[in-house]
């Protein structure tokens, strides 16, 4: 009942005009979508894609999503692209948005590069690398046999015309429990690591799970990333363009959602959550 009360009210967000309104008087704003993975029934089974179906977004749902941003005047813009315009050597488009992927699921590959070279949308994908050479996964001990799940280095320099590539460190873990030192090297070893595999530079991190501190945000800062995410769900404004929030778009998302998270959705949510916990004034 609670989902469907949920659905129902951002429908009645979307038909009133108030998010359509909210778009058309923002500032100009930088959206970046985080994804992981991109799903077909015809070839689940192969990439084992039970073991990471709650982050897994169906390709024809993924598909929709694109094609909704290239047809509402959205531009998908590289982490390269916005590095030049910060530069001022070219023009911030109007509704700029940057696609990007975690972890390095092999599905990235087989389902959602070939809809993003149709579509000619670039994308980021961050690399665990310890995933991706067959040293580790997201659920640590709990899964062993991951053969197949994550890309090769053939697969992902494959991916080059598409997809840009920044590190989500070496082992996937959090960062906010590990000591100084171990931050450090899962951070700059992946970045070494994903340029000397890919022959690219490597100019954003993304946290594993989100999570950061200030130390962890200070030692990714001074090995002299670029960009950093994720801080915070919701949008960008800039410049700077540094310290990055996101939406993420999971399987849960209905259509009604992912457009209402591109306008009015964080902006509303804070606001009523702060309204519901307002405590009464005491005399």
């Amino acid at each position: 009942m609670r989902d469907v009360l949920y659905r129902f009210f951002w429908r009645g967000v979307l038909v009133s005009g108030i998010n359509a309104l909210y778009l058309r008087v923002a500032p100009r704003r930088l959206v970046l979508l985080g994804y992981h993975s991109v799903s077909r029934l015809e070839n689940a089974r192969e990439l084992k894609g039970d073991l990471y179906r709650h982050l897994s977004v169906p390709a024809d749902v993924f598909e929709r999503q694109m094609q909704y941003l290239k047809d509402h005047g959205y531009t998908c813009i590289s982490f390269a692209d916005l590095a030049a315009i910060e530069r001022k050597e070219r023009l911030m488009p109007a509704h700029p948005v940057i696609v990007y992927f975690d972890d390095g699921y092999r599905d990235n590959f087989v389902n959602a590069y070939p809809i993003l070279k149709k579509m000619e949308i670039p994308a980021t994908l961050f690399i665990a690398v310890d995933c991706v050479e067959g040293r580790g996964n997201p659920w640590g001990a709990t899964v062993s046999d991951v053969a197949g799940v994550f890309l090769s280095w053939d697969e992902i320099r494959n991916m080059k015309d598409i997809f840009s590539f920044g590190t989500h460190t070496m082992s996937h873990r959090k960062l906010v429990n590990l000591p100084p030192e171990e931050v450090r090297r899962e951070c700059a070893e992946s970045r070494r690591i994903i340029e000397e595999r890919t022959g690219e530079p490597v100019v954003a991190i993304s946290y594993p799970k989100s999570r950061w501190n200030l130390e962890v945000r200070g030692i990714a800062e001074d090995l002299g990333f670029s960009y950093i995410l994720s801080h915070d769900r919701g949008v960008n404004y800039g410049p700077p363009y540094k310290f990055l929030n996101k939406i993420p778009v999971g399987p849960r998302d209905t259509f009604v959602l992912f457009r209402a998270k591109l306008g009015l959705y964080y902006r509303l949510v804070r606001l009523l959550r702060r309204l519901i916990f307002i405590q009464p004034v005491r005399e």
